[in-house]
């Protein structure tokens, strides 16, 4: 059910029944089997000269039967041609037999052919026991013809279907394709030429897989390694046969079939491997293991799932089916298990009843996932996905974003918080400016205040006389001094007041911040003690100045009198305070006036300052994604060779970069929100919008940055200069004209012009793509999803499983059968691949592991796998007869992969 996995096989293996150079001893058949089942052999080519000892092969099947060991036996006859190689040994090839073929019927067909040899009356030997034995010839004297023994093989068998011809390159009695001597070199590829398989050392698979011109129309052919065990026990000397049972062995990703060996014809490369240390049997991939599906499928509906534990291969599995069989539905459970807080994906809402996922962490430990609370991590594309990103440029943008690593970066908080402080503050000036007593003065414009100074001037001459002139004038100066000092008292409580309060908001988040046990070093509390003491005894000082003050006044009072100065002294002296209380308080207006504009025009200067920092920050935006495609292009050191090839073969037509974007259409339609829309109504010749950008004239991203720093650049109606021409002015001015503005006033406008959240919504980073030489605008939506693979695959190649519902719907075919066939033939060795689909090349092309196929009956959706491998199209058996029975073009698809690798004749 799991498919095609990597097993031992051992094609050319003797056993104890073997003619020649036997030294297995007294060892039994059940030793024998024992100990083949001890090496974790599943396939081997039990091996014999010329024909097989009688029931040879049914003898070792069964009793493998009998000790229930999962091993395949081949039947595998060996001969030596008539041609010797150079140096003058007979050359031996094999003929591996399908495991439906007895000894008998092995034998029996070649007991019918003649060899090379004749006996002594020059009558012809035939190959079989009885021939040899009457004509006294050994098998180790015997030698057959080539082209006759290929001959009377097709006669007899099915070539491809029976038996596979495999020739020896090395070693004793091999054709030796190295040399380069006419007559040797002809006779090597001759050889060759006829043979499928490769008996050989792990050094001559480059030779056989790449070599293609070492004869013309040469294909690539698998090379087996094998221990051609003469003993139980050997001394690892191949050339000497001294490699015993299990030390000398074939990885092989097929079923353990004669299906299976046919299947390594058509991909020797990546089905074979010579040695231990390949890529797929060292490299720790985490992977699903398996799922348990069952019962309802979804809440209130009828249709639900068979009971049933399915094994998941670790390479690449492909789900297959018929409309409505529910093959994506197998996908949609696991992405619920998984992803039930990720709403953006298209997956179907699935309430599988009886769910449980088994994952793999590469090392052999196993998590076992069966609850809405369990989260993994795993690469899940949807049907749909690709579609739903490719077609809107800012989400496919988002996305890339995500691929790269770059998740959303806030702008500095820090710099946020001044700026609303600052526009806080900024507020409150204008509030206080604007600030009307009952008759509608405003009464904090200098304006005002100097009126207040004039008006109580002029009253305190008329109440002064030479008579009282001096005495009035040292009441008048002991109150004024007074009043300064009661103002800067005034000033200090408000002091003391802010630096308790702060104390106390500090002091709490200092504690909440010692709270935290990953602080090692306690931040001690701040202290203010001392300062409110010198506040305080500030205070006291002016207090004690004040109350003289005070006490020297009432001296004064007392001199009034005793001049004996004929006033109402009372009434005086009340005028005398009313009115220089009059002139402090303006004075003191004054001052507090020009210190709060003062700070108004710094809060207009530091709010630029402090909004200049977005582009900063926009800045580092488009860096960081030019920065993060740059590291995706470089050679990693962690991955090997063909690791970083691969990546590099995924983006190589990609390029990426950040692009800071100005949307002057959003810009001008939020700032239309912000302004009395009655000033800038439609007309026959402009558009709201149009009369918005000729007077604020911004159309990039520096014109926007001149605005809010605050130069003069727009144009005002009525504005003008001395000689009548129209004068531009900045975005502060402007503040200033009420009648530009709704009841919100100015405020909207500033929020949208230098909040940093406002001005995200107009002017941020985007993700820009080439794919090709072709923008995003001239790319199909195919091209797109073409894109979105590679990148997604680019972006995290050899980690978690990659899921793919359907990746045809959304992807170019010429990308399927060019680009992501051979991506994922590549990919899968590094992470586990589990696709959905209906395209017969992306099962039978990318050479799938397993094959799962969904059926539906009555509402009951169930599911078989198996390989390539099994089956059988003719009789309409297994997971071959599936394929082309739901893939449309599957027939052709395995047709066309045969031909390609030159044994349509063997189908």
């Amino acid at each position: 059910m799991i498919g095609s996995v990597w097993n031992k096989w051992d094609l050319h293996i003797h056993s104890p029944m073997t003619h020649q150079a036997n030294e297995f001893g007294e060892l039994s058949i059940a030793g024998y089997v024992t100990k083949l089942h001890e090496q974790q052999l599943s396939l081997v080519g039990v091996t014999n000269y010329f024909y097989f000892a009688d029931a040879e092969l049914e003898s070792i099947r069964k009793e493998i039967g009998k000790q229930q060991a999962p091993i395949t036996v081949l039947g595998n006859i060996e001969f030596r041609i008539a041609q010797p190689n150079k140096d003058g040994e007979w050359i031996n090839l094999h003929c591996l037999f399908a495991e439906h073929l007895t000894s008998d019927d092995i034998n029996s067909a070649l007991s019918r052919l003649e060899i090379s040899n004749t006996n002594e009356h020059g009558h012809a030997i035939y190959c079989c026991k009885e021939s040899f034995i009457q004509n006294k010839l050994q098998p180790s004297d015997a030698t057959v013809d080539y082209d006759k023994l290929l001959s009377h093989l097709k006669k007899s068998f099915r070539s491809g279907i029976d038996y596979l011809i495999a020739v020896c390159p090395n070693g004793y009695g091999g054709f030796r394709p190295n040399f380069d001597e006419g007559r040797s070199l002809a006779l090597a590829k001759e050889i060759e030429k006829k043979g499928q398989i490769i008996l050989g050392r792990k050094q001559d698979r480059n030779f056989f897989l790449n070599d293609l011109d070492r004869y013309v129309g040469a294909v690539s052919k698998p090379v087996f390694t094998c221990s051609d065990a003469h003993s139980i026990n050997g001394h690892g000397e191949p050339d000497n046969r001294r490699f015993g049972i299990g030390e000398n062995y074939t990885w092989v990703k097929a079923k353990p079939t004669f299906e299976g060996l046919r299947q390594t014809l058509i991909e020797p490369d990546s089905r074979v491997q010579q040695t231990d240390d390949f890529i797929e049997k060292s490299f720790m991939k985490p992977r699903f293991k398996s799922i348990e599906l069952g019962g309802d499928i979804f809440t209130g509906q009828l249709i639900k799932f068979e009971n049933k534990t399915i094994p998941l291969n670790p390479n690449l599995v492909a789900i297959i089916g018929g409309r409505g069989a529910g093959k994506s539905l197998f996908l949609d459970s696991m992405y619920s298990l998984f992803n039930h807080n990720s709403p953006s994906h298209n997956a179907r809402n699935v309430n599988v009843e009886s769910l449980r996922i088994t994952v793999d962490q590469g090392d052999g430990t196993e998590l076992s996932f069966n609850s809405i609370d369990d989260t993994y991590s795993y690469l899940h594309v949807s049907q749909g996905d690709i579609q739903k990103f490719s077609q809107e440029p800012s989400e496919l943008s988002d996305e890339i974003k995500k691929m790269l690593g770059i998740h959303h970066s806030s702008f500095d908080s820090v710099t946020s918080n001044s700026i609303t402080v600052n526009v806080g503050k900024y507020r409150s000036f204008v509030q206080y400016w604007e600030m009307s007593d009952n008759e509608g003065n405003r009464v904090n414009n200098p304006t005002y205040q100097n009126s207040i100074i004039e008006r109580n001037t002029k009253l305190m001459a008329t109440i002064t006389n030479p008579q009282n002139q001096q005495l009035i004038s040292q009441y008048q100066l002991n109150l004024k001094s007074a009043n300064v000092k009661k103002a800067i008292i005034e000033s200090l409580k408000q002091a003391q007041a802010v630096i308790q309060r702060s104390e106390v908001e500090i002091n709490q988040h200092l504690s909440l911040l010692n709270g935290n046990k990953e602080v090692l070093n306690k931040i001690p509390p701040v202290i203010t003690l001392g300062t409110q003491q010198a506040i305080t005894n500030n205070i006291q000082l002016f207090e004690q100045e004040v109350s003289q003050f005070e006490v020297n006044n009432l001296a004064i009072v007392e001199k009034f009198k005793e001049q004996g100065i004929n006033q109402d002294i009372a009434s005086l002296l009340d005028k005398i305070s009313e009115y220089q209380s009059a002139i402090d308080s303006a004075n003191n207006k004054l001052i507090e006036i020009e210190q709060r504009t003062n700070q108004y025009h710094e809060y207009v200067k530091n709010r630029a300052d402090l909004v200049s920092t977005y582009r900063t920050y926009i800045d580092e935006q488009k860096s960081h994604i030019d920065k993060k495609f740059l590291a995706l292009t470089e050679h990693k050191e962690h991955w090997d060779e063909a690791q970083n090839n691969l990546v590099t073969k995924m983006i190589s037509d990609i390029k990426i970069n950040g692009s800071i974007v100005f949307d002057n259409d959003k810009f001008y339609s939020g700032l239309e929100a912000c302004i009395n829309r009655g000033r800038f109504r439609t007309t026959q010749e402009k558009t709201t919008s149009e009369r918005l950008q000729e007077m604020f004239d911004v159309s990039t991203i520096s014109d926007f940055f001149e605005l809010i720093a605050g130069v003069k650049q727009i144009y005002c109606e009525g504005v003008v200069d001395e000689q009548g021409n129209p004068q531009k002015i900045s975005i502060e001015d402007l503040f200033w004209k009420s009648e530009y503005f709704n009841q919100g006033g100015r405020f909207e406008l500033l929020n949208y012009l230098f909040s940093p959240e406002s001005i995200k919504s107009f002017l941020y980073v985007n993700a820009e793509f080439e794919y090709k030489g072709k923008t995003v605008d001239k790319l199909s939506v195919g091209q797109r999803g073409t894109f979105y693979v590679c990148l997604k695959l680019a972006t995290d190649p050899f980690g978690s499983p990659f899921v793919f519902d359907q990746p045809e719907d959304d992807l170019d075919n010429d990308f399927i059968m060019g680009q992501l066939v051979p991506l994922f033939r590549e990919i899968k060795k590094y992470r586990q691949v589990i696709i959905v689909t209906h395209n017969a090349n992306l099962v039978v092309n990318t050479d799938a592991e397993q094959i799962i196929v969904a059926s539906n009956e009555g509402e009951v959706i169930s599911y078989e796998s198996g390989a390539l491998e099994d089956g059988n199209v003719t009789k309409d058996e297994g997971i071959r007869a599936s394929i082309c029975n739901i893939l449309e073009g599957g027939s052709y698809a395995f047709e066309k992969r045969e031909r390609k690798y030159g044994i349509k004749s063997l189908a």
